[in-house]
């Protein structure tokens, strides 16, 4: 029973190979191929089923379980079906108590191959002999439960003599089918890309109006390809056998020989350009050899393409003109100043407006790179990006302002602007041109520190303090911790206004300042919002309230002791007191303005209990 079984995989398998065969007849017919592959399928099945290992009248075991799923992994839908209704309609012929279970045996198998090939091309499943080999036991593991519908004493019979040899050769046989299979498949799938590259080949070759043909190393033509007018043109061998010197000046043919053989000699392609003198006039080509990589009637042979470039000649030598215009131009402007680069960065033009902006003369700029002459060290990495994106798209970097530094490291103020240049037969180049904006910048500088900054002390004014007290309302929200608002007003300030003049006042704030600023942590801010007022503005005092109280607390105490100290105003002493009223921050259950009152609040209530103290809103309260 074992040899027979084996006997009936090694047929069909064998008779497998005409798949390849039928597939390769139809090619260009790919519906009647599968039509007629289901054929082939379902005859297979019908010749198994002719000769099958009979287990007991009407109930028989062949190989169409192996060819079934593998027509559906393989052949698709139409495979498939037309081999499983071939299959299924040839076992209810036979009949017999295993009719029905055959039918549905034929059924599975062609669901299970269809479903393979839907998750090979859905999830990329792989069909090599493992995947294959799990395919194959699990679906003859689905056979022989099937087998157990069959009346007791059969299914018995089955499952003592027939089921351990059924499940060793059949997945073995699936998997050995579906790689045999998978290899029809993939030379199946060279053959149209072969065909379909030659087809390619021979269309581009035909449509190349340029000289093309296979020289060897002496210059005489083995192969030809280009239409005759193409290569009269070009002055190179017009007829298989001919050489370059029967067609070219000696001197040239020379050199289109040498070009052969240091080409054939490198095994690297080169190229070169000559003269042709036709009636038209002179006419310019390249020629380009390429090593064939296989010998041509026993000799090294190189692919040579000739094209006329006299029209890119031509072009280049009025582009050559009018840069030489473009530059002198450029070259004398004096307040623009114009750079060139190329893709890494090296510099290739430098006027004399770049020599005043940036410092450098031309012969010091000129070879060297971008990077390292007038950008910063933080603006690398995004120069080199935008310039990479600017050479690979030949879009122009968005015109905008920049902070770029001069010579000696100090930084100038720019509005650059780009322009992508590319030349024919050239590298493309980027050109900048910058104009000085320092004394604008500066200007804007100077009206934002104004708007910003109280001009008597340097500090904060009211207007900067609010957005930063907003801020720190905000991180405070986020973090849990405390923040405190510390109102400082100084004592009887009138009086020295009064006494000894608003100069003296003056001097007494910018002193009041300094002091002030050497009390607190850079993280903190102190401010002026007028007048003889401060604010100073504490940050992550702690979550808790009793210590963010005390260290408000210590730092007030410590500003009233600097503030007590003598004071020199124009070499004459003075004693200054204030009084200081603190508020609790605490993320966005206040306003800025709340903040500020109950601050100011808290002051006044310092200076009701005699000055010179500090007063903590509501803390102090009970």
């Amino acid at each position: 029973m074992f040899v027979e079984l084996v006997k009936g995989a090694a047929l069909l398998l064998a008779l497998c190979f005409l798949h390849g065969a039928n597939l390769r007849l139809w090619r260009r017919q790919p519906r009647v191929g599968k039509a007629f592959s289901g054929l082939l399928f379902g005859g297979i099945c019908i010749v198994g089923m002719l000769s099958p290992l009979t287990i007991a009248p009407g109930v028989i075991i062949d190989a169409r379980s192996v060819v079934l799923c593998m027509a559906g992994l393989f052949g698709g839908t139409t495979v498939a079906l037309v081999a499983g209704a071939m299959a299924a309609g040839w076992r209810l012929w036979l009949g017999g108590a295993g009719a029905f279970i055959g039918v549905l045996t034929i059924t599975t198998c062609v669901a299970a191959g269809l479903a393979y090939r839907y998750a090979r091309h859905r999830w990329h499943l792989g069909v090599g002999i493992w995947p294959l080999l799990v395919f194959g036991v699990l679906l003859h593991l689905a056979v022989v439960g099937l087998f157990q519908g069959l009346p007791a004493e059969v299914a018995a019979r089955i499952n003592d003599t027939v089921a351990v040899p059924y499940l060793m050769i059949f997945p073995v046989a699936t998997a050995l089918l579906g790689v045999l299979l998978r290899d029809v498949e993939q030379r199946q799938a060279t053959d149209f890309a072969l065909a379909g590259s030659a087809a390619r080949l021979r269309a581009i070759t035909l449509a190349i109006p340029d000289a093309l043909m296979v020289l060897d190393s002496k210059g005489r033509c083995m192969e030809l390809f280009s239409r005759n007018d193409g290569v009269h043109a070009a002055g190179a061998p017009q007829r298989v056998g001919q050489r370059m010197h029967d067609v070219l000046p000696s001197s040239e043919a020379q050199r289109l020989v040498q070009l052969l053989q240091d080409t054939l000699a490198a095994g690297v392609p080169r190229k070169l350009e000559y003269t042709v003198y036709t009636a038209s006039g002179i006419r310019y080509f390249e020629g380009r050899a390429q090593p064939l990589g296989t010998k041509v009637d026993g000799q090294a042979a190189a692919l040579f393409l000739a094209r006329d470039i006299t029209e890119r000649w031509q072009a280049q030598q009025a582009l050559h003109e009018s840069e030489l215009r473009f530059r002198s131009l450029l070259l004398g402007i004096p307040s623009v100043s114009v750079q060139g680069y190329r893709a890494d960065g090296t510099t290739t033009y430098w006027n004399k407006a770049s020599e005043e902006l940036y410092g450098y003369t031309e012969q010091e700029a000129l070879g060297r790179n971008l990077l390292e002459l007038i950008i910063p060290a933080p603006m690398h990495d995004a120069v080199t990006a935008h310039v990479a994106h600017m050479f690979s798209s030949g879009e122009p970097i968005p015109a905008g302002e920049l902070r770029l530094q001069r010579k000696d490291g100090s930084p100038v103020d720019v509005f650059s602007s780009h322009a992508y240049v590319h030349v024919p037969g050239q590298e493309p180049e980027m050109f900048c041109i910058d104009i000085d904006i320092s004394r604008r910048k500066a200007a804007e500088e100077e009206a934002r520190h104004l708007a910003l900054y109280d001009t008597l002390t340097q500090l904060p004014n009211r207007r900067l303090l609010t957005d930063r007290l907003e801020q720190v309302m905000a991180a405070s929200s986020r973090s849990g911790q405390i923040a405190a608002a510390l109102f400082v007003d100084l004592d009887h300030f009138k009086a020295l206004n009064d006494s000894r003049g608003h100069a003296m006042g003056d001097l007494l704030l910018r002193e009041v300042a300094t002091r002030l600023r050497t009390c607190v942590r850079e993280q903190d801010t102190v401010a002026r919002l007028g007048g003889d007022e401060f604010v100073v503005l504490l940050q992550n005092l702690g979550k808790e309230a009793p210590e963010a109280t005390a260290k408000a607390r210590a730092v007030g105490e410590n500003m009233l002791a600097a503030l007590r100290e003598p004071y020199a105003l124009a070499d004459e002493p003075y004693h200054c007191e204030a009084s200081i009223g603190v508020s609790l921050v605490s993320g966005h259950t206040q306003t800025v303005d709340e903040v500020l009152r109950q601050a100011d609040n808290a002051m006044y209530q310092a200076k009701t209990m005699g000055r010179n103290r500090l007063y903590v809103y509501l803390a102090d309260a009970g």
